[in-house]
């Protein structure tokens, strides 16, 4: 939506086939990731916590921490959290 918005609706389909060519998973966001997102709101949302991490940001959150990844970000956000950044 935002790219579209800042784009082109040409380019929704530029990032389709780039993510068909990288083979990227969809992930649904199913009733565990919702708990994780939620305790990651609790400690960590805006208005809760320096982080202020947003509802993306708390989605982000959830795909890393049940998945064991780290996560690649920008910002100072979630360096105030206990998420493991992909990138020291």
């Amino acid at each position: 939506m935002v790219l579209a918005s800042r784009r082109n609706e040409d380019a929704l389909a530029a990032l389709d086939l780039w993510l068909a060519r990288i083979k990227a998973d969809i992930i649904p966001v199913d009733a565990e990731l919702v708990d994780i997102a939620t305790q990651a709101w609790l400690a960590y949302g805006k208005g809760r916590h320096p982080a202020s991490l947003n509802f993306a940001d708390c989605i982000s959150y959830a795909l890393a921490r049940r998945s064991g990844e780290p996560l690649l970000f920008k910002g100072d956000d979630f360096s105030k959290t206990d998420t493991i950044p992909a990138v020291r």
